[in-house]
């Protein structure tokens, strides 16, 4: 008997034809623009993010406009002398026939750095942020994805609401980009060709990048609008839904409220938040294959998605058996809550923290640091790596008592490569070292050791919430020009990752190092003489 082929999910084709339309013609533009005289990828990615940022300038200032805000000149003004500016840098400057790893490197941090002082400039002339470092680390909260802010919500117009919450949405969107786009070329962590099993899967659904881009991107746009349906049928305002529609599926965290999810005080806003979450630490690609076969069997196959649903299981039986109450309905909530939003690094924030035992605040700073799944626009060092680690140290366990085994680390179907093992272990190494050295400049400029260790861990993973003070969100606050611009550089470190900003830093310093060894040479051929 000739089985059955799998049901497809009936799947909107214009969506992905407009979405692919929408790129085709901005790479068509940047292609038309960027062929000055100067063979720059830098200058082209900067220019590139300039132009394409500049947009969301404009929309946010009409919105402005229509609520009756006082940001419409700032912002229009601004976007308008930052897209003049990236049309500048584009015209002078052209793609190189050939790109190196380490200018690649260079070109992907440059981009964030860009987007970066975009955001900065709005924070600046909106009077969102009264200095320059409160303007780099709010700026870089947006660029990021991380609740972690210095201001009111209640005070920012609106405008500047939707600046922020589209600002952390694009960035996950181009997140989905550079993991189809970038990350297999570099490797970061563990993420490419050699057993990268983030980039292998996401490569898979088409066989050109490009279509891989349209569908994830679509999937992507798909998911926030149902979230926004589903947050206005339980109740929360149209704006409002909007808002956390953008900032729950891209794992951002921004809220309209200072109380955060918690602000609304409804169950059922709550549980949609938490399935939100749950979502969007998923893996888009398993999400598309799943939905576009009909095939939600997928998801029980995937060895990842089982670990990463484990995860919150065990988490939350955890959480409340340390309680010192019998657990309730709305017990349950909370904690599903407070997990889920610490491994799908969104950082919303609802009920009590400080109520929480001093087990539950450690369990959570270790569910931060896992994060989402890989391929998901979660932070995090990713449930993937966690496993491949695991095997790993189960493996040298084994060769201790049999030497002379040879054995390759397997997840699945997927079989991890010794380069790709390597990456991971030293990206793991180098986000430890960074969490150390910040630690001491968080205590250093005001915070105590419990709050700068566990603020240190929620801003490297994009989380937000932290404790050890009064509040979760306390820390910011708290910290001086020195703290808000070693946030600010966690964050960017965080969802960039360690390793191309240590090859950018070293390629900006390779002619300087040049020159120190030619001095060397020379005066040591003097010295012999």
């Amino acid at each position: 008997m000739t089985p059955k082929p799998p049901k497809r999910a009936t799947v909107p084709g214009y969506a992905q034809r407009l979405t692919g339309w929408i790129l085709s013609r901005s790479a068509l533009l940047l292609r038309r623009l960027s062929k000055g005289r100067v063979e720059t990828a830098t200058g082209v990615t900067v220019g590139a993010v300039w132009v394409l940022i500049a947009p969301l300038f404009f929309v946010c200032g009409v919105i402005d406009w229509l609520d009756g805000g006082p940001d419409v000149v700032a912002l229009l003004v601004s976007g308008f002398v930052i897209q003049l500016v990236g049309f500048s840098i584009l015209r002078f400057s052209k793609f190189p026939s050939i790109l190196p790893v380490a200018r690649l490197f260079t070109a992907f941090v440059s981009g964030a750095v860009a987007a970066l002082i975009a955001a900065t400039i709005a924070h600046l002339v909106t009077g969102v942020a009264p200095t320059i470092d409160v303007a780099l680390v709010e700026a870089s909260a947006t660029v990021t994805g991380t609740n972690a802010t210095t201001v009111e919500p209640e005070t920012v117009s609106l405008g500047m609401m939707l600046f922020r919450s589209l600002g952390q949405w694009l960035a996950a969107a181009a997140m989905i980009i550079v993991l189809v786009r970038i990350l297999p070329h570099l490797g970061v962590g563990g993420l490419d060709a050699d057993g990268g099993v983030a980039t292998r899967s996401a490569r898979r659904l088409a066989p050109r990048s490009s279509s891989t881009m349209v569908r994830l991107l679509t999937l992507y746009m798909g998911l926030t609008l149902l979230l926004a349906i589903a947050y206005f049928a339980a109740g929360m305002p149209l704006v409002d839904s909007v808002i956390h529609s953008l900032t729950t599926i891209s794992s951002g965290g921004f809220s309209s409220h200072s109380g955060s999810i918690g602000a609304f005080d409804s169950p059922a806003i709550e549980w949609v938040a938490i399935v939100g979450m749950i979502i969007a630490g998923t893996s888009l690609p398993l999400m598309f294959r799943a939905l576009r076969r009909g095939d939600l069997h997928r998801f029980v196959r995937s060895i990842e998605f089982r670990t990463y649903i484990g995860l919150i299981i065990t988490a939350v039986v955890a959480v409340l058996a340390w309680s010192d109450k019998w657990p309730t309905a709305d017990n349950l909530r909370e904690t599903f809550f407070w997990v889920t939003s610490a491994i799908s690094t969104t950082g919303y924030v609802a009920g009590n923290l400080s109520l929480v035992s001093y087990g539950s605040e450690a369990l959570l700073l270790v569910l931060m640091v896992i994060g989402g799944m890989s391929a998901s626009v979660a932070g995090g060092f990713k449930v993937m790596r966690f496993m491949v680690l695991g095997s790993y140290i189960g493996r040298e366990l084994r060769r201790s008592i049999h030497p002379s085994v040879v054995e390759k680390i397997h997840l699945g179907k997927s079989s991890i490569g010794e380069v790709a093992l390597a990456r991971i272990i030293g990206e793991l190494f180098l986000a430890t070292m960074v969490i150390l050295a910040m630690v001491l400049l968080f205590t250093a400029d005001g915070l105590n050791f419990e709050a700068a260790f566990s603020f240190a861990i929620s801003a490297l993973s994009n989380v937000g919430f932290a404790f050890g003070l009064g509040g979760p969100n306390e820390h910011l606050q708290a910290l001086g020009a020195v703290g808000h611009l070693s946030g600010a550089l966690l964050m960017l470190i965080g969802r960039v990752s360690i390793t191309p900003i240590l090859v950018s830093l070293g390629g900006i310093g390779e002619p300087l190092q040049r020159d120190i060894r030619r001095w060397r040479q020379t005066r040591h051929e003097k010295a012999v003489r």
